[in-house]
C-alpha cells in the first residue's frame, strides 16, 4: 500500500466546551506511467502505452477532547483521479485513551494497516501487491482496536457489513529491528484463514522489509523483500515478491529512486517487471 506523509495546518475552534482541532493537509502528484503491450487503463493487450498520471488528494482531520480527557476524532480522505471523479476512501471516526485507540469506518484490516510493505517508483509499480495478495484479500474491516503498551503494539479488526472477515497483528520493536506477526480469518469469503509473517530493521541509512503470508485452504503462498538505502536527499529502494497459488507462480521485481526536492516535494521514478510486464514511472509527488 502507498506510504503518504502529510505535513497540516490547523484551525482551532471553541465555543464553550473543550478546544477542538480541525487540520487539513494533503498529497498531489503529476507524471508519466508506462506499461508493456498493455493499455493501462482497460489492461488489454496491444501496444506498449505511455500515459500522463495525475491525482489529488485532500485530507480532514478533526479531534477534540471531552472534560473527562476522553480523545475523539475523524479522520477523511477525498481523492480526485486521473478521470476527474471524487473518491471518498477513507472515513474513520474514533474514540481514543489509555486504553487505547477504537475506530469505525473503513478501517481496511489490522494486518493491513500494520504489516504491509512500500511501493516503489512514483505510482508504486504493484511489485508490493504481489507480495500482499493475501493481505489484501482479507482487506475489509470498519471494526478496529488498536494499542500500545511499551514496545508491543497490537491491533484487531472486524467487518460487521457482511463479509465477517477478522484480522489481527501484533508488532515488537527492538531498537533497530522489528518483527510483525498476523493472522486473518476470511469469514464468509471462503471460510479460510492466512498466517503472515513480517520483519525488518533500520540501521543507519540501510532499511530492510520482508513479508511471508499462507494460505494453507487454499494453497497459497505470497512473499516479498524490499531494500532502501539513503544518500543525503536520494532514497534509492529495491524490491523483490512472488506469489504461488497451487504451484502456479509469478513474481515482481523493481528498483525505484526518489529525490528529495524540498518544500514537501519529490521526483520520484522506478521500473520493474510485474508478473512478466514491464512497467515504469516517472513523475513529481507534493506533500502538502
Amino acid at each position: 500500500m502507498k506510504k503518504i506523509l502529510f505535513a497540516s495546518t490547523a484551525l482551532v475552534a471553541s465555543a464553550g466546551f473543550a478546544a477542538a482541532d480541525i487540520s487539513f493537509s494533503g498529497e498531489a502528484g503529476m507524471g508519466f506511467v508506462f506499461m508493456e503491450d498493455r493499455d493501462i487503463v482497460t489492461g488489454v493487450a496491444g501496444a506498449d502505452d505511455w500515459q500522463v498520471d495525475y491525482y489529488t488528494t485532500l485530507s480532514v482531520a478533526m479531534t477534540g477532547e471531552t472534560d473527562g480527557g476522553l480523545g475523539f476524532g475523524v479522520d477523511l480522505d477525498l481523492t480526485f483521479d486521473n478521470g476527474g471523479g471524487a473518491v471518498t476512501d477513507n472515513q474513520v471516526v474514533y474514540i481514543e485513551g489509555g486504553f487505547g485507540k477504537f475506530s469505525v469506518g473503513t478501517v481496511g484490516s489490522a494486518v493491513d494497516a500494520k504489516l504491509g510493505l512500500s511501493d516503489i517508483g512514483y505510482s508504486g509499480l504493484g511489485t508490493d501487491n504481489t507480495a500482499e495478495f493475501l493481505v489484501d484479500g482479507g482487506d475489509v474491516g470498519n471494526l478496529m482496536y488498536e494499542g500500545t503498551f511499551g514496545d508491543f503494539g497490537v491491533a484487531v479488526s472486524y467487518d460487521m457489513g457482511g463479509t465477517e472477515v477478522a484480522s489481527i497483528a501484533a508488532t515488537y520493536t527492538m531498537g533497530d529491528f522489528n518483527i510483525g506477526l498476523g493472522y486473518d480469518d476470511w469469514g464468509n469469503f471462503d471460510d479460510s484463514s492466512t498466517v503472515h509473517v513480517k520483519a525488518g530493521a533500520d540501521i543507519a541509512d540501510f532499511s530492510l522489509n520482508a513479508l511471508y503470508s499462507r494460505n494453507s485452504d487454499n494453497d497459497i503462498t505470497s512473499y516479498g523483500v524490499t531494500a532502501g538505502y539513503t544518500m543525503g536527499a536520494v532514497e534509492v529502494m529495491a524490491a523483490y515478491s512472488e506469489l504461488d497459488v497451487a504451484g502456479a507462480t509469478t513474481d515482481a521485481y523493481g528498483l525505484g529512486v526518489a529525490y528529495d526536492l524540498g518544500g514537501g516535494a519529490s521526483l520520484n521514478a522506478g521500473v520493474g517487471e510485474i508478473n512478466d510486464v514491464v512497467e515504469a514511472d516517472l513523475g513529481i509527488i507534493m506533500t502538502f
